[in-house]
């Protein structure tokens, strides 16, 4: 499984007693593999949506209004899901309230067709012995550093 997270985010996931697993809307690794760059990330995975803290440009997109300079990175969270009971497919109803959700159970992009997957709000599924969280490149996709969690000790930087 793949989540991915926002710049803004990544250090609360690091360091953040608060931040103790994934939680939300989440994708089968191998469905976004192709997916390297935030934008393609953005696009792919629909991260457009209103209140986003994802920035792929300056000022607002016309959906969002994030504010500042576009991300220079972003996090992915890679992990194995033990349990896939606790995974939904999320098909609530869609409005325009909460587009760009589709309530399909697969994003709604132009150019991919995502399956996405929801936890049941409140729950997080803990982080465990082997997650990874890159933190990646957003223009090249190209990881620039990788963390490994420890359970005695939280998350270690990798090789």
């Amino acid at each position: 499984m793949k989540k991915v997270i926002p710049q803004s985010d990544i250090y609360k996931y690091l360091y953040d007693e608060n931040y103790t697993g994934v939680r939300g809307f989440t994708a089968v690794d191998e469905h976004s593999a192709n997916l390297k760059t935030l934008f393609e990330n953005y696009e792919g995975a629909r991260l457009d949506y209103d209140g986003t803290m994802f920035k792929v440009d300056y000022g607002g997109n016309g959906v969002s209004t994030p504010i500042g300079a576009p991300d220079k990175f972003y996090g992915a969270i890679e992990y194995i899901e033990n349990d896939p009971s606790k995974l939904t497919i999320p098909r609530w109803e869609a409005n325009a309230d909460n587009y760009p959700f589709t309530a399909r159970g697969f994003t709604g992009s132009k150019n991919i067709a995502l399956p996405e997957f929801s936890y049941e709000r409140g729950y997080a599924r803990a982080f465990q012995d082997g997650d990874i969280l890159n933190i990646i490149d957003s223009e090249t996709g190209n990881v620039a550093t990788k963390f490994e969690f420890n359970k005695k000790i939280g998350w270690v930087m990798a090789d």
